[in-house]
Parts: C-alpha cells; sequence; structure tokens
C-alpha cells in the first residue's frame, strides 16, 4: 500500500454491490491477501521469522490513540496518510509494552486498516459530503477501524450500527457551509464521547446514533416549521402575483370608472386570492371567479352594438347578484360591498339608458350567441414575454424536485451555497431554494437553472449512504 490511500482507477468491470457473495468474496481475498484463485498474495511482512503484534494488543493501542486523534480535512488534499498512521501505531504498541519497535502488524491487520483507510480516502472525494463534515468524518477512522477488526462482518453488514453512524453524521451535515455552528459543535460532542468512551463494546455506538437521531428529529422539527412558513410567504406572494397578472389580463385595454376601480382592483382581488390560496389555480372555484370577472369587465364598457347592449339589458340583475353573493363570501366590509353595488347598479343603469340601441321593447332575439363567445372575443390578448412556463418547466432534468439538495451557483466570484428545493412555482417557472434552517435563499428561473445545470455551475448533492457508496468504489477498483 502506498503512503497515501487512493481509490485506484475503476475498471470496466463492476460489481453488483446487491450481490453479496460477490461482494463478500472480494473484501475477504483483499484482507486474507488472496487472489480469486485461492492463492495468496500476501505482502513481505507475512514473511517466515517476522513477529506481529498480538491483535489484542493493536486493539488496546488504537484506543490509547483514538481520543487524541484530530486529523484536519483540507479541499487540496484528498489522500489518506496510511503509512503515517500505521507508524504512529506502531510507535504507541513499542512504548506501551516498553519494546522497541521490531514487532510489525500481521498482514491481515495491516491489509484492514489498509481497506478501511481506502474508504475513508473516498469519503473525502465524495463531492456529496459537505466540507465541514470530513473533517469530522476523519475523526472517526479509529473507531472504524477497531470495529473492522473486531466483526470480520464489518464490511458485509450493511445494517451495521457503526456504518448507520456514519451516514447519520453525513446526512446530518448535507446542509452545513459554516463549520463553526451549533450542529457541528453539537455532533461533534457526540462523537467525542465515543472516542472517550469505546473499548470493543459496540454500546458506543449505540449510544451516539441515538442521539444522532434525537439531533435529526430536533433539527427536523425547528427547519421543517421554519421552511413551512417559508413556502406559506412565498406561496402567498406567488398567489398575489397570479392574481395581479389576471387582473391585467382581462382589463387590459378596458375602460374601468373610477368608482368601479374599489371592487375590481380591491374587493374583487381579494376574493381571487382568497380562492387561488384555498383551491389553486386549476380548481371550479377559481374558473368561476375568474369567469365572473370578465363578465363585471365587459359589462361595464361602453356599448356599440345592439348585441351588446341587449346582453346587458337582460343580465345586469343577474350578474349584479352574482358579484355581491361572491363579495360575501369574504370578510370585506360589507359597506364598502354595498358601495360598490350601488356603483355598479349605477354605472349599468346609465349604460343602458344612454345607450343609441335603447329600446323599450328589445328583439332578443339579436343575440344568438352566448356571453362567453362575446367576451373572449372582445378581449385582446397581452403581449406574452419569453416562453410560457410549462415549457420551460418541461426542461427540468428529472431529479430536480422539491426536497432535493442542490450546491447551487450564487453569481460570479461568489461561493457555491448547498441549499434545497423547496417550492416549485410551474405558473411562473420558478423555483425556490432554502437553506438548512429553512429560510428563502434564492429564486431562480427554470430555464436559467437548467443552463446552469449543463454547464455544472450548479449540481445535485446526493443524499446517499456515504459508507455504501465508498465501498461500491472501493469493491470494483479491487475486482480484477
Amino acid at each position: 500500500m502506498s503512503s497515501d490511500s487512493e481509490t485506484p482507477d475503476i475498471p470496466n468491470k463492476t460489481v453488483d454491490m446487491n450481490d453479496t457473495d460477490k461482494v463478500s468474496k472480494a473484501i475477504k481475498n483483499f484482507i486474507n491477501g488472496e487472489s480469486d484463485d485461492g492463492s495468496s498474495t500476501s505482502t513481505a511482512q507475512s514473511g517466515a521469522g517476522k513477529q506481529f503484534h498480538d491483535r489484542r494488543d493493536v486493539i488496546k493501542a488504537l484506543t490509547s490513540l483514538q481520543t487524541g486523534y484530530k486529523p484536519k480535512f483540507s479541499p487540496s488534499d484528498t489522500s489518506i496518510k496510511t503509512d503515517s498512521f500505521k507508524h504512529a501505531l506502531l510507535n504507541s504498541m513499542a512504548k506501551m509494552g516498553n519494546t522497541s519497535m521490531s514487532k510489525s502488524l500481521n498482514a491481515i491487520d495491516g491489509r484492514t486498516i489498509d481497506f478501511v483507510e481506502m474508504l475513508f480516502g473516498a469519503f473525502l472525494r465524495d463531492d456529496n459530503v459537505s466540507i465541514a463534515i470530513k473533517s469530522l468524518l476523519l475523526e472517526l477512522q479509529i473507531p472504524l477501524i477497531k470495529v473492522a477488526m473486531l466483526d470480520s462482518q464489518f464490511f458485509q453488514n450493511d445494517k451495521h450500527t457503526a456504518r448507520k453512524m456514519l451516514d447519520t453524521v453525513a446526512h446530518l451535515g448535507i446542509g452545513i457551509e459554516d463549520d463553526q455552528n451549533t450542529l457541528i459543535k453539537t455532533i461533534r460532542l457526540i462523537i467525542e464521547q465515543l472516542q472517550a468512551t469505546f473499548e470493543q463494546n459496540l454500546n458506543s455506538f449505540n449510544t451516539a446514533l441515538t442521539a444522532l437521531n434525537r439531533l435529526m428529529a430536533i433539527e427536523k422539527d425547528k427547519s421543517g416549521k421554519q421552511e413551512g412558513e417559508t413556502q406559506k410567504a412565498i406561496l402567498k406572494e406567488h398567489a398575489r402575483q397570479i392574481v395581479l397578472n389576471e387582473l391585467q389580463k382581462n382589463t387590459y385595454k378596458k375602460i374601468i370608472k373610477k368608482d368601479l376601480k374599489p371592487l375590481i382592483l380591491k374587493q374583487w382581488a381579494a376574493l381571487m386570492f382568497q380562492r387561488f390560496i384555498k383551491y389553486g389555480k386549476d380548481s371550479s372555484q377559481w374558473n368561476e371567479i375568474v369567469t365572473l370577472l370578465k363578465h363585471l369587465v365587459y359589462s361595464v364598457q361602453p356599448i356599440t352594438t345592439s348585441e351588446q347592449w341587449i346582453l346587458l339589458n337582460n343580465d345586469s340583475g343577474v350578474l349584479i347578484n352574482d358579484i355581491e353573493e361572491q363579495l360575501k363570501t369574504t370578510r370585506l366590509s360589507p359597506g364598502g360591498i354595498e358601495a360598490s353595488i350601488t356603483a355598479l347598479k349605477e354605472i349599468h343603469s346609465n349604460l343602458i339608458e344612454s345607450s343609441e340601441f335603447f329600446s323599450e321593447q328589445p328583439d332578443y332575439s339579436l343575440s344568438e350567441r352566448s356571453i362567453d363567445e362575446i367576451i373572449n372575443e372582445s378581449i385582446e390578448d397581452m403581449p406574452e414575454e419569453g416562453e410560457p412556463p410549462h415549457i420551460q418547466i418541461s426542461r427540468l432534468p428529472t431529479d430536480v424536485k422539491q426536497g432535493v439538495w442542490f450546491e447551487i451557483f450564487n453569481g460570479d466570484g461568489k461561493a457555491l451555497r448547498r441549499v434545497k428545493l423547496s417550492v416549485i412555482l410551474f405558473d411562473e417557472a420558478k423555483l425556490v431554494f432554502v437553506d438548512r434552517h429553512g429560510s428563502m435563499v434564492i429564486e431562480k428561473f427554470a430555464n436559467e437553472f437548467v443552463e446552469e445545470l449543463n454547464e455544472g455551475k450548479s449540481k445535485v448533492i446526493a443524499d446517499h449512504s456515504i459508507f455504501n457508496h465508498a465501498l461500491g468504489q472501493i469493491i470494483n477498483s479491487i475486482i480484477k
């Protein structure tokens, strides 16, 4: 093994990690120094005449080292100094036994250390693990080496407490950017407690895992509440924008008298906001009040045809009654509603009576088309800017969904941010990201974000089992 533990290049041939027999055989062959045909490939240190430290002494030496072992992760150095560590271990055993360093590690113990260190090297090269967490993971090297020596099935047991603990530490730290925050300090205390208590019994790992799970539940509760409040605020602002857009679309190039503006721009807008928040844009409740808005706006436009006059004369009473009933479902001031309805009645009355098409005995057969057909014909479409939102949303990769973590571009010259996708606003083709506390960090339009992903400026953070991911890399690197 070289002085730095590096994962060799992965060959074309890979092992299915669900094939437990092949995985177990690959690990066993590596630890025992055997090839696939069963022949020994052990290193020279297992040669005849050598004296080796008893494994019990190795465990004791590791225990004495683990509390003071505080390596620091450097992004510029993702290698593990395996030979340096082995030298420190041998030196520790020599001091414990008051002997010379003539004894060495036996081949199996040496290769067990090599295998664990290869795993930690893979952890350090895993970009999905936050930098702040990597230093904490490094402090678990000695406990993991001891576990591997004490339990021959450790590498094959994907439900092992020690493996779960490692994965939980990485999961807890997925959104951490500051290595001095309270969460990091709490995780460090849990690890230090494990280092101080772990000798040979796995109870220390069980205790640590329980503490980490409790911490995760607390963090999830806190961030969940804050994210819930953030989402409510985002959706309220989104609803306000949707209502504003709908009002602009339906009043575009239309005449709205001053007396009617409180009804359309305030009271009806409030009703639309309420319906959107409660039922959404695809609901019949939303469609009902948007249709009434179209009828209302059309009903107060200057009359230019006999058909328009006949429709207003015939439908005014029903329309005003429907509008009044809808407004009464809100918490708006009854006095304000009454004033708006009175203004609407006066406008209708003036339009009907002052029109050149006024008739005391109108011929209703002149209007055979439906009111919706006539209104839709009268609406002038506002010019659209850019692509429709649904086209932009359709370009998002399938793994871009709510709850997924990303390392996201935050502007030229600025550090990348670790954020979670919290809300997708389909009507605006907009994505909203929050930090680990649940507070909003940044918004991205779908097209903008797709471009960043394609260029590698932003990327998905895989919230996977770091142990299984690293183990898979190592297994595939040692298979012949």
